[in-house]
């Protein structure tokens, strides 16, 4: 399949995909469903903070700087992952969220409470009003959640089109857990996406059906 094949099928993916979305999340059942699955991805995400709260607990002995999670404020229909960002945070880690920079992404500090605003950059959800720690933060993360429009069990993931995640996903150190938040419906068999060259695979996603690694096919 060549590049350009590949652009069209995947601008037709996320259209379809973006179009089910809002079909599912719009309006006030929706918004009562995405809250519901909100508490969900939390209570599937226990084996995420546990871990986070071992690191801190080792810096704090080591007087070391606290673990670095990279999450990102949510549009109004994209799986709601603040509740677990507040968790995170009050387990100790130093939260990071997105910024729109010119091809790149920017990383923000968050202190758990403070409030957002919005995005002057096209598609993205709110930003922080913390500490601006400039494009390469990504270089020291314990854990990265990362936002798609679906992920497919062959690890292939799609996002919105502008290729800011994968540029930023490539700066993550081996050593880091990444994990794409979508809804349940949102992860698809094996060979559903299309991937091309410039697409980081994924290895783990979390949904409100649970945490799973697509590296070994299993639950956490």
């Amino acid at each position: 399949m060549d590049a350009e094949t590949i652009s069209s099928r995947k601008q037709e993916l996320r259209s379809w995909l973006r179009a089910r979305r809002a079909a599912a999340y719009s309006g006030e059942g929706g918004a009562q469903r995405r809250e519901q699955e909100a508490r969900q991805l939390l209570e599937h995400a226990a084996p995420l903070i546990t871990a986070v709260q071992r690191a801190a607990a080792f810096s704090l002995a080591e007087g070391a700087p606290a673990p670095l999670v990279a999450a990102y404020h949510p549009t109004p229909t994209e799986a709601d992952v603040m509740p677990l960002a507040r968790r995170l945070a009050a387990a100790g880690a130093r939260l990071v969220f997105p910024a729109a920079a010119e091809h790149e992404l920017e990383w923000i500090i968050w202190d758990g409470e403070s409030g957002f605003e919005p995005s002057p950059g096209r598609g993205f959800g709110k930003e922080p009003r913390g500490e601006r720690l400039g494009t390469g933060a990504l270089g020291d993360a314990m854990l990265v959640l990362t936002p798609a429009v679906a992920v497919d069990r062959s690890r292939t993931r799609i996002g919105h089109g502008a290729g800011y995640y994968d540029r930023a996903l490539l700066t993550v150190p081996p050593s880091a857990m990444v994990v794409a938040v979508v809804h349940p419906d949102e992860l698809l068999d094996k060979g559903a996406l299309v991937r091309d060259e410039h697409d980081v695979p994924i290895p783990a996603v979390l949904t409100a059906d649970g945490l799973v690694s697509l590296v070994t096919s299993a639950g956490f």
